[in-house]
């Protein structure tokens, strides 16, 4: 997409642009398509008991379990009720949003790029173009994480709206107009929304603050206090509809500190993570250059070949580089999606992005980069995106680029950014970067493809996934038949206790999914992790204090799929809950998936007590 392959000029757009830009359109949106199809195959196959049960469970009682590590329930909780809990729904409306945040983001993008790309063919198919890359990246969405949605995708696309806004006020001042109060006022929603959905995104929120100023301070003082007066009324605005409307902060947060209390002694520290992320991103880096060295001598190379000899060697090299690194994708597994996959995949693309980088920086150096394009704000807001994949994953326990790599649509458009200004560098360079681009969206369409048909999270291929159940929590999603048959199995066994639903359950550990199959709700946090089991404990004691724990005599029921410790035998305590005289095992581990599951001796029956709430 630079202008000399591109390029009409002012008076027209030629045959040979058409035919590049639908080429590029075609391309893409084959990706598009690839990924968009593929989640609907999959939208009611399969199931995750531990993190997306763990999800599901949250929101199926959002408006009654405080206890939460994140306030993502509150924004997801009121969906999935409004889908009537459908779980493949709640997995469609996922797919929606991500669309709809990713072609937001391409549009804002490729806008504000029109205004530094004065030689840019003047044929919305360039802008078509641009926006079809960046959906073609919004693939990796779907790369390795469950199907339903959670608190990484509202970060992920608060950050790409965020963005957005920043490159709506940079473009309307770059056309010497005020940015849009609309912007600005989204702007301040999404902090709002991102804050409640995880704290941690108060880091990629600085970032996206700090380029904001620094775009409106072009305006001056007055323009950057407009910005942060719309802001504010739009984060208030948030905050008083989720009050009024959805949950009382005073209920909401006081249940958020509590969870973060509790882990407070026995998380990470930042500076642990801080090591973690460095060492890990810098492994990763290590094998990206490792692998695919000869491409990145090749792109560097590229831009400087201006003698014919060298032009030469620059082909020869690029098509060796090129050559090389499909192989070692191939060979490495680096074309291949899904958790059992990560660290593979992303070193493919990584590459990528890497060429992109060497580009832009030889071509800096080398005066190859369009001159009289760049100033400061639009110098921000590449930096910016180029920090921002991994910046929005801070916070997690996993490697930053597990979660960042969710993000490629901001490399997607850097890589938009260095392809659209190396006009003056060799034909080499161009091509080379171009190709590389095209790479990228076909390695991304068999990524997304790999992740969610062949190794989808937690779950068995989809073409094992054939049998329905008539368990109503998991509507119309296909198991194996052996899960099938256990799950069914175990809510026959049970009914007489989590029959009406909403029985009380600790399900020690990550078997969320298992708890939201019966019925049943979490008793304390409704995540339960087997490294965390002090945390689980004060979660349950936090529950006893309060006056009515349980509703009637419906005493919660007890799945362990480890040994009984102490430690959960003294929080069950404090409820008056003594697990060796109070209960009993319902059946023999072996005829029940291999779990330990205690129901209350003198509840048989597992009903209410007459006239209980």
């Amino acid at each position: 997409m630079s202008s000399d392959m591109v390029a009409g000029g002012a008076g027209g757009v030629t045959l040979r642009v058409r035919v590049l830009l639908s080429a590029v359109i075609a391309i893409a949106s084959a990706v598009v398509l690839v990924w968009v199809v593929t989640v609907l195959r999959t939208v009611d196959y399969g199931f995750d008991i531990t993190d997306e049960g763990y999800y599901l469970l949250s929101y199926r009682w959002w408006s009654s379990n405080p206890l939460a590590l994140t306030g993502i329930q509150y924004i997801y909780g009121p969906i999935f009720q409004l889908l009537n809990w459908d779980i493949a729904s709640l997995r469609v409306f996922r797919l929606v949003t991500v669309i709809l945040g990713h072609a937001f983001f391409g549009w804002s993008f490729m806008r504000s790029l029109r205004v530094r790309r004065p030689t840019a063919p003047p044929t919305k198919l360039w802008e078509f173009a641009g926006i079809a890359i960046i959906l073609a990246a919004a693939g990796m969405c779907y790369s390795w994480l469950p199907l339903s949605p959670a608190y990484n995708d509202v970060i992920l696309l608060g950050s790409l709206t965020g963005v957005s806004c920043v490159l709506w006020a940079a473009t309307a001042i770059e056309q010497e107009r005020k940015p849009p109060i609309w912007a600005l006022t989204l702007a301040g929603v999404v902090v709002s929304v991102m804050v409640l959905a995880k704290w941690s995104s108060v880091v990629v929120l600085t970032l996206i603050v700090v380029a904001a100023i620094v775009v409106l301070s072009a305006q001056g003082i007055q323009a950057v206090a407009r910005g942060i007066f719309w802001a504010l009324a739009g984060a208030t605005a948030v905050a008083a509809a989720v009050h009024f409307l959805v949950v009382p902060l005073t209920v909401a947060i006081p249940g958020i500190l509590a969870v973060n209390r509790f882990i407070a002694d026995t998380s990470y520290t930042p500076a642990t993570l801080l090591e973690m992320y460095w060492t890990t991103g810098i492994k990763l880096v290590g094998e990206a250059t490792k692998q695919h060295f000869l491409l990145l001598i090749a792109a560097g190379v590229a831009v400087v070949a201006r003698h014919p000899v060298l032009r030469i060697a620059a082909w020869l090299l690029a098509a060796a580089g090129l050559g090389l690194s499909i192989y070692r994708a191939l060979d490495e597994g680096g074309l291949a999606g899904g958790a059992a996959n990560n660290g593979k995949f992303q070193v493919t693309l990584l590459a990528a992005v890497l060429v992109a980088v060497v580009t832009a920086v030889v071509a800096v150096i080398a005066k190859r980069w369009t001159p009289g394009k760049e100033n400061l704000r639009s110098w921000v807001v590449l930096g910016m995106l180029a920090v921002l994949p991994f910046v929005q994953a801070f916070g997690t326990n996993n490697p930053l680029y597990l979660i960042g790599f969710n993000a490629f649509a901001a490399w997607a458009a850097l890589m938009i950014a260095v392809l659209t200004s190396i006009e003056t560098a060799p034909l080499v360079a161009r091509t080379t970067t171009a190709l590389v681009t095209a790479g990228a969206l076909v390695a991304i369409a068999a990524i997304s493809y790999g992740g969610l048909m062949l190794n989808p999270y937690r779950s068995a291929p989809h073409r094992d996934l054939t049998t329905l159940t008539d368990l109503k929590p998991l509507g119309s999603l296909k198991l194996t038949q052996a899960t099938a048959e256990q799950f069914t199995a175990l809510d026959t066994l049970l009914k007489p206790y989590t029959t009406p639903s909403g029985r009380p359950i600790i399900g020690f550990d990550k078997m969320a999914g298992i708890i939201l199959m019966l019925r049943g709700r979490p008793f304390g946090e409704a995540w339960v992790a087997p490294k965390e089991r002090e945390r689980t404990a004060a979660g349950i004691v936090e529950v006893c204090s309060t006056k009515e724990p349980w509703l009637g005599d419906r005493q919660p029921l007890l799945f362990f799929s480890r040994r009984v410790g102490q430690l959960e035998i003294d929080a069950l305590r404090t409820c008056g809950l003594d697990l060796k005289v109070g209960y009993k095992l319902i059946a023999p581990p072996a005829s029940t998936m291999n779990l330990q599951i205690y129901v209350p001796i003198a509840d048989p029956a597992g009903r209410p007590a007459k006239g209980a709430g």
